[in-house]
């Protein structure tokens, strides 16, 4: 254990140990062994199958029997790495040291896994390209082939997993991590079994087929920015990439679809196809096509999905993330500047209403004469029942650690957004897709932004990118009259932009499922009503959706401009701060 995760890939493993230590060098001696141990000493039971890999690993024997002992080992290594997991997959980013260590554990228990796997698929591809096999040495010929494309399929599979954790933990990959996974698809292509069914080769039943499935599972898990979606969301695309893996086309030639390019020289994730520099030689090719088509086909009346896991994950804000990836240019178009500088910053859609209306609480700021009467006694005992929003239900006081507001240090600007330094424990609304609030300094201006990325960065800190959506945002309040008695008050921005002297305003509202594209609402802005159409959502997160929207009555355009005016007006003649002492 005291090798570090990021010299696992870079070289290969020395064998140097003539047999076992721990039990006899056969398939019967491990089992036997296998057998007393007990999982449930998560601890000692770690320990002893992490002794035992690294073992086999070392072990001078056939790659046949190298691979039948890891076979033997598999399953309960997979168990304990799933125990040790639960450990650290719902915690705070910023973890205890207690947590660092199982974390730690976890990484090089999976790294090991997938390495030997790598070892023995290396191995065995030399022997068959450097020995000569007679007549009567066909069936040893024929094992070291099964052994090859099985070793180099479940390397992939663990590699998957790998970055599956990282992505959970919003870390990097190691050196050498995707450069090994690049050399496992070159050779299978090289020798044509990468679309060889796994299943009929060793009578199993996994659900990806092939090495090309277990490929194209590993690099979508890369293609959809896990850094820039939440936790519940990397889990859920996991579990859906088992279905859109098989919609991946891996090829060894360019055809007039391939989006992303590998050169698999290259110790880097697929690239856009776009025009690259001569030093990148690719040699692997990637469609897409196929799975943005069923995508764009589960969003129609008829959907069609592959899964019950589509069903289940396949949110608003998922299917916008995944979507806008698959069909435009995501690479950076602004240049980073150094700048040196603390921002405050605060969380949450909620938050930014409160302090947008001054420190007023959101039942405050909708100036219902006689606070709620037109609901009656039953429908708040209905509405706290079932959890429905109603507006008192989803007027509670915001708590005080809620409208913290943080200090973070800027590590650097681009134009339209800022990438911060953050330390110390991490607020529960510190999550990506979050609406912020931002300001350089207590006398400028509250700006609206969402935070796009997170990675971990050096010990106990990590990094965000931040970006700023609009300097001129509006309190006020949206609803859906879901009876005459019941209405459903939610807290809302109304955003002003101005571009080439085009001025456009937009609705910001929470993105709990209750609004979506081509729907009407009412619009509170003071005192004023007014039935809005929303059109095509902008900007869909966990936190919240951007819409652009229309006036049903076209004549209340006036009361739009008032209210700006009138909030604009007040903005600049009161200090928030003097309000809220």
């Amino acid at each position: 254990m005291t090798t570090h995760t990021s010299d696992t890939f870079q070289h290969p493993t020395e064998l140097k140990l003539d047999k076992l230590s721990f039990c006899p060098t056969n398939a019967k001696g491990l089992q036997e062994w296998l057998n007393g141990i007990s999982i449930l000493q998560l601890g000692t039971s770690s320990k002893a199958l992490f002794n035992a890999l690294l073992e086999i690993s070392e072990l001078k024997c056939q790659e046949m029997l190298r691979f039948d002992l890891v076979q033997i080992l598999h399953p309960t290594l997979e168990s304990v790495l799933t125990s040790l997991e639960k450990h650290f997959t719902n915690q705070s980013l910023i973890t205890t040291d207690r947590n660092d260590q199982i974390i730690e554990l976890a990484m090089l228990l999976r790294s090991h896994f997938a390495k030997i796997y790598i070892d023995i698929a290396k191995r065995c591809n030399q022997q068959l390209n450097q020995q000569k096999f007679s007549i009567f040495s066909f069936g040893h010929k024929k094992s070291l082939q099964t052994a090859r494309i099985a070793s180099i399929y479940y390397a992939l599979q663990q590699m998957t997993m790998l970055l599956y954790q990282q992505h959970m933990l919003y870390t990097m990959p190691v050196p050498g991590q995707w450069l090994a996974a690049h050399q496992l698809i070159e050779c299978a292509i090289e020798h044509n079994f990468y679309q060889s069914n796994i299943n009929q080769v060793l009578g199993t039943q996994h659900q990806i087929a092939n090495i090309a499935q277990a490929y194209a599972q590993l690099i979508l898990l890369d293609i959809f920015n896990n850094n820039q979606i939440r936790p519940a969301e990397i889990h859920g695309l996991y579990l859906c990439s088992y279905d859109w893996a098989k919609l991946i086309q891996i090829l060894p030639k360019e055809t007039t679809l391939s989006r992303y390019i590998v050169d698999c020289k290259k110790d880097h994730p697929p690239v856009l196809n776009a025009k690259q520099n001569n030093q990148y030689q690719p040699n692997v090719y990637i469609s897409t096509q196929s799975l943005l088509e069923h995508l764009t086909e589960t969003q129609t009346k008829n959907a069609n999905y592959l899964s019950k896991n589509e069903k289940l994950f396949l949110t608003p804000a998922l299917y916008f993330h995944i979507h806008n990836i698959l069909t435009n240019n995501t690479e950076r178009r602004h240049e980073r500047y150094e700048y040196s500088a603390q921002i405050n910053i605060c969380f949450s859609l909620s938050v930014a209403h409160f302090y947008l209306s001054k420190g007023k609480n959101f039942n405050e700021t909708l100036e219902l004469e006689g606070n709620y009467q037109f609901h009656n006694e039953a429908s708040f005992v209905n509405a706290s029942d079932s959890n429905i929003p109603t507006g008192m239900t989803n007027a509670k006081a915001l708590d005080r650690e809620a409208k913290q507001i943080h200090s973070a240090e800027v590590l650097d600007i681009s134009v339209n957004g800022y990438r911060i330094k953050w330390t110390g424990t991490t607020p529960a609304n510190l999550k990506t897709g979050e609406f912020i609030l931002i300001q350089e300094n207590a006398q400028s201006p509250w700006r609206g932004g969402v935070i796009r990325w997170i990675k971990q960065s050096s010990e106990k800190s990590l990094e965000l990118g931040l970006e700023v959506l609009a300097q001129d945002i509006y309190p006020c309040s949206a609803h859906i009259r879901t009876d005459r008695n019941t209405t459903n008050h939610q807290p809302a921005l109304l955003v002003q932009t101005t571009q080439l002297d085009q001025v456009s305003t937009t609705l910001i509202l929470p993105g709990a499922n209750l609004f979506r594209e081509k729907q009407t609402i009412h619009l509170r802005l003071g005192k004023e009503d007014l039935k809005v159409y929303l059109n095509k959502a902008q900007l869909v997160t966990q936190s919240f959706i951007r819409f652009e929207y229309e006036l049903l009555n076209e004549e209340q355009e006036n009361v739009v401009k008032d209210f700006i005016a009138k909030q604009s007006n007040e903005i600049k003649n009161n200090d928030l701060w003097e309000a809220l002492k």
